[in-house]
């Protein structure tokens, strides 16, 4: 894993964003490749990535009332020497269970990307809390508070609805809004006066691990289905689920339940904003490629949410082998 650590100490300098609001995927992609065991492929991946990405911006001031400075990303790198700081004063995880209740209801920070990011980095800090991994998760914590954004409503499952069922009866988002970033999109849910009603209609979870599986498995079918015009928007309905999933165990048990809800009201408002415009085709047919392969594609490929789609998918398949998910993750290496 000193690959993983050298990639990630070259991305300690730039920004969580770049191109006008476009979230990294340097740290998340670099891990995902090692997950793959595609170690080799890390170094040439960052040499064409880097270039892209701009300088971290700088510090405003520190962070004194949390709440004041939920939500400003113009803090960004103050919340990320914030956690930095924070680690040195308690374990890892107990400053990240302390913030996950927080930061949870605005899940949607940066399109999913700051839980996304929280979860990869989580992954890589509890194998060996190196110091590169430990400040990859203080800046994945900080920009997602510094991005944090609720969506419309309470994010919580009370109905008697099946998750099918509950992704047919979404309403759709028939006033688009300006911009093309798709929290930009999520920002016009609120415009959409059914949806709060609509997302707490899925029946509650009743085992939220298998049920986060049932998520990812759900929208990679619709990810097939709809996502052809907006695929990246739809993806992330995938990989947010799964990257939770995969560190779902160290986490306390209470804040399993409004994770998965939180979850389930992004991945909703997904489908709301995005769904309406697709053109629905029929999912594959025919054996999909094996999971090597999907990996191989997915690296030729080199976009880095094609690489991953397939680690989340290659992870999922491998604890409920379902052929959607190889599908899913050969179809982003296909139009990426």
């Amino acid at each position: 894993m000193e690959v993983l650590d050298g990639a990630l100490e070259r991305f300690a300098g730039t920004g969580p964003e770049f191109g006008g609001g476009l979230s990294s995927h340097g740290p998340m992609a670099v891990e995902a490749l090692v997950r793959l065991d595609r170690a080799d492929a890390v170094e040439r991946w960052v040499e064409g990535y880097l270039p892209r990405l701009q300088p971290e911006p700088g510090r405003v001031e520190p962070i004194g009332d949390w709440r004041e400075a939920l939500g400003d990303f113009r803090r960004v790198t103050d919340w990320s020497g914030y956690f930095a700081h924070r680690f040195e004063e308690a374990p890892w995880l107990e400053v990240t269970s302390e913030w996950w209740p927080r930061l949870v209801p605005g899940l949607a920070a940066g399109a999913t990307h700051g839980i996304i990011r929280a979860a990869h980095a989580i992954r890589a800090v509890a194998e060996s809390p190196e110091p590169a991994r430990l400040a990859e998760l203080a800046r994945a914590l900080g920009y997602w508070a510094a991005r944090y954004a609720e969506l419309p409503g309470t994010p919580r499952t009370g109905g008697n609805a099946s998750l099918d069922d509950a992704v047919r009866s979404l309403p759709p988002m028939r006033e688009i809004p300006a911009g093309g970033l798709i929290t930009d999109q999520l920002a016009g849910l609120g415009t959409v006066a059914a949806f709060p009603e609509a997302v707490g209609a899925l029946r509650p979870p009743v085992d939220v691990d298998a049920d986060l599986g049932e998520l990812s498995r759900t929208f990679a079918r619709i990810f097939l289905t709809h996502g052809r015009r907006a695929p990246i928007a739809f993806l992330h309905a995938v990989t947010a689920p799964a990257a939770v999933r995969s560190v779902l165990p160290l986490l306390p048990g209470p804040l399993h339940r409004p994770t998965y809800d939180a979850l389930w009201q992004v991945a909703a408002g997904i489908h709301s904003a995005f769904a309406a415009r697709a053109t629905p085709e029929p999912p594959p047919y025919g054996e999909p490629p094996g999971p090597e392969e999907v990996a191989a594609r997915a690296v030729d490929n080199g976009d880095e949410h094609a690489i991953k789609l397939a680690e989340a998918c290659l992870r999922e398949h491998a604890r409920t082998p379902d052929p959607v998910y190889l599908h899913a993750a050969a179809r982003a290496a296909e139009i990426l």
